[in-house]
C-alpha cells in the first residue's frame, strides 16, 4: 500500500532497506514500547545506516507508525464490494481483532505518548489516523454515489461516531466489543440516510 512518509532529498531511498528498518521499529516498541524504538537502536537492530533511514523516516516515531500501519492495515481496509453497513462493519470488527494483545497495547501507548510528544502526534495522525479517515470517507462517497447512501450525510461526523465509539472502548473503558455492539453501532449511525431500510 501506499506511504504518506516525508522523504528527505539526496540518493534514491533503498527499497530493500525499508522492511528492515520497519521490523526492526515494531520488534523494539513491542519491547520495551514505543521510546524504546530510537532511531539508534533501529539502526542497529536492522542493521541499516541511520544515513539511510533519515533519507526515507523524519524520525524514530514515524518510523514506528509506518511499521504498524503497514502490518495493521491491509487487515483493516474497507471491503467495496460490500454493501456500506455490512463495510463498515466489517472494517470494526477486522481494526478490533487486529489491535488485540500486543498491538493494541502499542496503539494504546502511541496513543497517550502522542499527548505529549509532538513528532509522535504528527506521525500518529500522518500515518495511522488520516489514511483511515481517507478510505472511510471514499467508502461513503462510493455508496452515495451508487444511491445506498442519501447525500446529506456528513462523512466526517460519521466517521467520528463509529470510530470514536471504537477507541473510546479501546482506550477509555478497557472494554470488549462484540459482534452485536458492532453491527448496532453503525446500524444507529448509517440507518437515518440509508436510501433502503433494512
Amino acid at each position: 500500500m501506499s506511504s504518506v512518509s516525508s522523504v528527505r532529498p539526496g540518493r534514491p531511498r533503498s527499497t530493500s532497506a525499508a522492511p528492515k528498518v520497519m521490523r526492526a521499529a515494531l520488534e523494539l516498541a513491542f519491547e520495551g514500547g514505543v521510546h524504546h524504538a530510537t532511531v539508534e537502536r533501529i539502526s542497529s537492530v536492522s542493521g541499516v545506516a541511520k544515513s539511510t533511514i533519515y533519507r526515507r523516516w523524519q524520525n524514530a516515531a514515524a518510523i514506528v507508525m509506518d511499521a504498524f500501519f503497514e502490518e495493521v492495515g491491509p487487515t483493516i481496509a474497507y471491503d467495496v464490494r460490500l454493501p456500506i453497513v455490512e463495510n463498515f462493519c466489517h472494517s470494526v470488527r477486522a481494526l478490533m481483532v487486529a489491535l488485540k494483545g500486543p498491538r493494541g497495547q502499542l496503539l494504546r501507548e502511541l496513543l497517550g505518548a502522542a499527548q505529549a510528544d509532538f513528532d509522535l502526534r504528527e506521525a500518529f495522525v500522518e500515518r495511522w489516523i488520516m489514511p483511515r479517515r481517507r478510505m472511510g470517507r471514499e467508502a461513503i462517497e462510493g455508496a452515495i454515489a451508487r444511491g445506498e447512501l442519501r447525500p446529506e450525510i456528513d462523512p466526517e461526523l460519521t466517521l467520528d461516531l463509529i470510530f470514536g465509539a471504537v477507541y473510546y472502548h479501546l482506550t477509555v473503558s478497557f472494554s470488549d466489543i462484540d459482534e452485536s455492539f458492532v453491527a448496532k453501532l453503525v446500524e444507529e449511525v448509517l440507518s437515518p440516510y440509508l436510501t433502503i431500510q433494512a
